[in-house]
């Protein structure tokens, strides 16, 4: 399939490997992207990932799997200007930290640009560079609006 055009193509995609939510009976389900993209699950697909509907923190409304189903703006790609005029020493403890803290493999689809930032990593991102002493603004590769379908 070619990249989705609409947001039905988009949900009906993700449902086919995304961890998705039927909890109907949950306070938050009609803006949770997982449930949301659950209503889109093909009806002839035997087996779905699936949050356990009697998940207890899902019933109270404080579901730590809830993912907002509204997009948001994300910066994307490390590449061209992030490191630009920061000092050799800076850049190199940053760049490690942000390796040290999910794995290379990771860092590198932030720094490549083939994996949005989410709101939660760019404020990592943000505290790394000033715990090492870059407090200039951020420049990254450009931006994208989507879903923050995970959180790391």
């Amino acid at each position: 399939m070619k990249n989705p055009k609409t947001k039905e193509e988009l949900f009906r995609r993700k449902a086919e490997s995304y961890l998705i939510c039927f909890n109907h009976g949950c306070p938050q389900h009609e803006h949770c992207l997982r449930w949301q993209v659950g209503q889109y699950v093909n009806p002839k697909q035997t087996v779905v990932n699936c949050v356990n509907p009697y998940y207890a923190p899902a019933a109270e409304g404080h579901c730590d799997l809830y993912r907002d189903d509204q997009p948001v703006t994300m910066p994307v790609g490390m590449k061209e200007h992030f490191y630009y005029d920061m000092p050799a020493r800076i850049a190199q403890k940053i760049k490690q930290a942000l390796i040290d803290h999910n794995c290379r493999a990771t860092y590198y689809h932030y720094h490549n640009g083939t994996r949005p930032i989410s709101p939660d990593y760019e404020a990592f991102i943000r505290q790394t560079c000033q715990r090492f002493g870059w407090t200039q603004p951020l420049q990254f590769d450009s931006t994208i609006e989507d879903y923050v379908w995970e959180e790391i």
